[in-house]
């Protein structure tokens, strides 16, 4: 039988975990917030047609009146907005969860590493959590910009706007004859990848929950050394 562990230990085992929680809960937001800032930034391109240079230059074919060269000079000026916006938004956006994502692996590392060291139970869920964690990592990890990788169908989920609107130009803006498979790869790569990407992250969350519930239920059930010397004695 192994040796029990006093109420200061518990605490500092609680105290341990809760700081491993707050670091993971912010990595975990920012991972979400940088998908659903690519997700919009797609919806806004795709959708809206923000930076849409087929569109006003077809407006500005249709008539030579001047309210109307002047409505589409600031159609030009605001894509202009937009697509200078959009080049920095993409690579920061990257950038951040990429790391984030690095970090979240050695976050739940660490809660493994607590879990199994001070007995504290909840290993499993944070175990789960890890490799969760680890693939989504790889989901992150932006492998079209990847030596070797360039020349196959291998992406990440996160991209640069240059990505977007090569693809977006190819399959929308001036497009003729175009695939019906080329098109579903077309969301697949820019909507679908990154929402699987953020039913991963939900999954992480779902899994270091467990585990932290169950290791705060162990803890509070574990008696301190004292009362435990004290009952043996009586």
């Amino acid at each position: 039988m192994g040796p029990l562990r006093t109420s200061f230990e518990n605490d500092e085992y609680r105290d341990a975990l809760a700081s491993v929680r707050i670091a993971k809960n912010c990595l975990w937001w920012l991972i979400l917030l940088s998908i659903i800032v690519q997700v919009a930034s797609f919806s806004a391109v795709r959708f809206v047609g923000v930076v849409d240079e087929a569109s006003s230059q077809g407006r500005t074919d249709q008539t030579t009146s001047a309210p109307a060269t002047a409505a589409s000079e600031d159609d030009a000026a605001s894509a202009e907005v937009w697509r200078q916006c959009l080049n920095w938004i993409f690579p920061a956006t990257k950038f951040v969860a990429l790391v984030a994502g690095v970090l979240l692996v050695l976050t739940m590392l660490l809660a493994v590493n607590l879990t199994l060291v001070g007995r504290t139970g909840g290993s499993a869920g944070f175990t789960g959590g890890l490799f969760w964690a680890m693939l989504l990592c790889v989901f992150l990890i932006p492998w079209q910009q990847i030596g070797e990788f360039r020349s196959t169908f291998a992406c990440g989920a996160l991209y640069n706007f240059g990505d977007l609107t090569e693809w977006t130009r190819r399959v929308v803006w001036k497009a003729k004859d175009v695939s019906f498979l080329t098109r579903i790869f077309y969301y697949a790569r820019f909507l679908a990848y990154p929402c699987f990407a953020a039913m991963l992250l939900l999954v992480v969350q779902a899994r270091f929950a467990r585990g932290w519930r169950r290791a705060n239920l162990d803890v509070q059930q574990s008696p301190p050394q004292n009362q435990t010397n004290q009952s043996g004695i009586m």
